[in-house]
This record gives structure tokens, sequence and C-alpha cells, in this order.
């Protein structure tokens, strides 16, 4: 946070549109173009971009500021653009977080504040009026573009509960969401009203939070759902509270195609399209995770026309944590029986060692602790670890926005991929692989390697699609999922599709992560229930 614009400028690209952002009452984080050296490197490690705003509330001004006692009392206030010359300012930007423990909803009681939270804050500012409801700031992006538009990262403080329109009137229905950035979804008349974000739903403080911010918003517009959808994953949180409900009718939806009904919903499409939902992990219907999915979706149903090929993920949740587990699988699937020399030559055993990398084979081989995956998170994890740029993820997107971050917007080369034109298609990412590895050795540099590989999986995308389009006399094309908020792909994605005479449809009220699903579950239930599909 910074005390005004100008002073963001000193750290940060920040166009019109950014700045219009910035200041605009809803006071969201906004993503900017990091200049170089002016921030420390640890503050946003391996990204081009950093999150900015500025002071929303009578504290945040006080953080920043302190009267000049020289100047009269009240004789200037601050506009928010440029600051004021009778103030100035104590601090050029403040690091800031939530006020919570990792995983858990941001307290909002003065006593469990103190009780949580004392072992990280030195000290405390506490208030005698009690927080209604808790709102995490949200955070959003400028998309290049005539006219540019704002894509959604994170959509709470300033936008929410303002309502997504819809076409017309419907059933009062509940989406539940899925686990990770949860959102629930209700719909009343011609509307539908996204929550704020919950979190990811891995802990009982969480679920807690889900019901609290469920009652408010049914009491708020008057809602009272008549049927919900969650997600098929057994496992989710979200699931299991869902299935718990009574006397109300209850639909499953997979994962990806909740991805793409919820562009659907934005829209107001019912007919059906190509769907790419593209993400890290999705509950399958065939009981495997889900990623890179190419899908023929409508009201009545979904299909499945294609996908990325499977990959073992070793160690299951553990290959997520750490992708330089996924990237010896891959390289397994590549290289086969020569797979230790390929690792040999890119220095995993020296990175990793010897033995771990040979249980990590063995591992593979084992589908009780290596679940099969056709994730497109997880190669790009894998790749950005298979390169020596990050091998663990500490976050959620670690690696994969560490990879985006080198990209050359110059570069057009990309590398072989095998795309197998069967009744499901099917994206095989071996030689890619394998010529990723030999530019390694070759000694090419990262950034060259990184965009050589976004645009082999944009190659991927176009090829499978318009194949796709033709088979099935569809012009409509949803681009959806976490992978698409990578700007380098999505752009270019966009650009390679129009051209070749299709309509893209991405979102623009909801963010096109997890934070979006609960919309296109909304959607689906509330459209059949509309035309009377059981």
């Amino acid at each position: 946070m910074s005390p005004d614009v100008d002073t963001v400028k000193k750290f940060c690209e920040v166009s019109e549109d950014e700045q219009s952002l910035l200041i605009s009452r809803k006071r969201p984080i906004v993503l900017l173009k990091k200049l170089q050296n002016s921030l420390p490197v640890a503050v946003s490690p391996n990204n081009t971009c950093i999150g900015f705003m500025l002071p929303y509330t009578p504290l945040h001004y006080l953080l920043f500021y302190y009267p000049i006692p020289s100047s009269p009392p009240g004789e200037k206030v601050m506009d928010g653009v440029n600051g004021d010359k009778t103030l100035s300012a104590n601090f050029e930007a403040l690091v800031m977080t939530s006020g919570n423990i990792s995983e858990e909803p941001i307290v909002i009681d003065n006593e469990e504040a103190v009780a949580k939270l004392a072992d990280m804050a030195d000290a405390f500012l506490l208030h005698n009026r009690d927080i209604f409801m808790r709102v995490d700031d949200s955070v959003v992006r400028m998309m290049s573009g005539v006219p540019a538009s704002v894509s959604y990262i994170r959509r709470s403080r300033g936008y929410v509960p303002d309502p997504v329109p819809l076409d017309e009137e419907g059933p009062e229905v509940l989406g539940c969401g899925a686990d990770i950035k949860n959102v629930f979804t209700l719909t009343k008349g011609s509307f539908a009203i996204p929550s704020q974000h919950i979190g990811d739903m891995e802990n009982y403080e969480t679920l807690r939070f889900f019901e609290e911010s469920l009652r408010n918003l049914k009491a708020v517009y008057r809602v009272n759902p008549v049927a919900l959808a969650y997600d098929l994953h057994p496992l989710y949180l979200s699931t299991q509270w869902a299935l718990r409900q009574e006397n109300i009718r209850k639909t499953a939806i997979q994962h990806h195609y909740a991805h793409v009904a919820s562009v659907m919903a934005e829209k107001g499409m019912k007919e059906k399209v190509i769907g790419v939902s593209f993400d890290g992990t999705g509950y399958g219907a065939d009981g495997n995770l889900w990623g890179g999915e190419f899908l023929i979706a409508g009201i009545k149903e979904c299909k499945r026309a294609g996908h990325f090929s499977y990959i073992a993920l070793p160690g299951g949740e553990a290959a997520v944590k750490e992708p330089w587990r996924i990237a010896v699988s891959y390289i397994k699937n590549a290289a086969g029986d020569e797979t230790p020399k390929y690792l040999e030559s890119i220095g995993f055993p020296e990175r990793y060692g010897g033995e771990r990398i040979h249980d990590i084979l063995k591992i593979a081989g084992n589908r009780q602790f290596s679940p099969f995956s056709s994730g497109a998170g997880r190669l790009f994890d894998a790749i950005s670890a298979m390169i020596g740029l990050c091998d663990k993820n500490t976050f959620e997107g670690e690696a994969a926005t560490a990879l985006e971050a080198i990209t050359a917007p110059g570069i057009v080369d990309d590398y072989p991929v095998g795309i197998k034109f069967r009744k499901t298609m099917e994206v095989d990412f071996s030689h890619t692989v394998l010529g990723i590895i030999q530019d390694m050795i070759s000694g090419e540099d990262k950034g060259v390697i990184s965009s050589k590989f976004h645009n082999t999986v944009l190659t991927a995308i176009v090829r499978v699609v318009e194949k796709l389009s033709a088979l099935h006399s569809i012009r409509d094309i949803v681009l959806c999922g976490g992978v698409f908020q990578n700007m380098y792909l999505l752009e270019r994605t966009i650009d390679r599709l129009r051209s070749a005479g299709l309509t893209v449809h991405i979102h623009d009220k909801v963010p096109t992560n997890d934070a979006g699903i609960s919309l296109g579950q909304a959607y689906i239930i509330r459209e059949r229930i509309k035309a009377g599909i059981g």
C-alpha cells in the first residue's frame, strides 16, 4: 500500500486504466508491472508484477500521514491521486497482509486476534466496534485490448455483493463452489450473487465462515434455494456439506464443466461451446485428476472431447508441493529406459540425490501412491522445476508464475508436440520435454525455453480447437481455469483463435480460477430446472 498514485509510480508502471482502478471507490489491489530495482526482491520474488493498493479507511491514512504543525487545520483534503500538500507521508510503501493464520479466515474479534496472532504481531490496535462480516481485499489486473478490460484474480471487498446479471428470471439456487478459493453463488430473479472470497476449505474454521456468509447473503437478498450444485470431488468439504443438506434437490457438476459454464453464465449462452478448461487439479468423471481439458459443453450435458496425456504424480499431494517430482515423471514418460541418462544430463541427481530420484521413479509406477493427472497446471510446474526456476511451491501457482515471468515476447519458435486424433483427442508433451532437455544441454537461455514452451501449449490449443470446431460445427470457444491467469498464454491464444475465425469468450465478471466455479454450478442447475431437465 502506498499513500497516493504518484508514489506507486516510483515502484511500478501505471497506465491510465490502472490508475483509475487504484483510485476508484472500490479500492482493489491492482497487479502492476514492477520497475527494475525499485523494491526488495523478497517482496515479490520470481514475478514481474506486484499488487498495489491505496488507503481506503481513515486508519490507513493515519498510518501514512501526519499534519504539518504550521498548516491550518482542515485547509485541504486528499484527493487520493497526488496526496495533499498540507500532509507529509511517513512511508512510501507498507507491505500488508490479512490478519489471519495461514489457511484460516480473517480474524475479526479482538480477543481472538490477540490469542491467535500474538506470535507474529509485535503490537495490536484494537477497536470497540464489532466487525459484522469479514471480507478480503479484491485483486484485479488490467488486460490489454481495445478497450482494456478488468480481469479478476479475487473478487471480494468493493465488488461483493454486487450481483452478476443473468439473461432472464429463474429459480433460486445455490452453487457451493470448490474447496480451493471457495466462493459460493446464490441466484435471485435474473441475477447471480457470488459471495466474497471464503478461502480454501481445509478446516472447520473456514467451513463456519462459509455457513456464516451463506446465512448473511440469503437474508440480505431473501433467497430460499430450491436446489444446489456441488463439485464431484467426494473429499471436498464443500461437497460433504452439500450432501448433508436435507429437503433440497442436489446435483453434482464436474469441476471443469463448471468452469466453462461460468463463462456461459456471464455471456448468457445456452448453446454448445468448445470449452478449453485448464487448471491444476479437478476431480474427473473417470476418477483421475483432470486439468488440461477440451470439452463440448451445453446446458444439458458436457462431453470430454480431448485432454492432456495422463502423468503420474509421485507421492500425490507431495508432488504438487514439490514439482521436481512431476518433472521426473514427465521425463520418465518421454525417455523410457533412457530416463537415468536424461536426468543426469540436466543435473537432477546432483540437485536431488540419486537415491531419492530412484525412490520417486519407483513410486511413480504405483497408482496407490501416484494418482494420474492431466492437469495443465502440473505441466507448467514440471517445466519450471525442470529448467531450475522453482522446484518447490510455497504458495499456489508459484512455479508456473516464475515460468511466465521469464518469457520473452519476441520468441515465436516452439517445440514438437504429439496430438492423437482419436474419439477423444490426446495431447502428448513427451517430445516437448525432450526438446527442452536438448535446449538445456546446449545452454539455451531459460527465457527462450520458457517462451518456446508457452508457444507449444498455444499451438496445441489451436490445433485441437480447430479440429473440434470442424467436427462439431461449433465456433464459440470458452477459455477458462486458473492456468488462463497466465497473460502470455491467454492473450496469444485469443489472438490465434480469433485469427482462425473463431469467437472467443473469457471471464470479465468473476475470476477464471476456482473462485468462478460456483457461478457455473448455479447456472447449470438453474437452467436445467427452467428447461425441465431432470
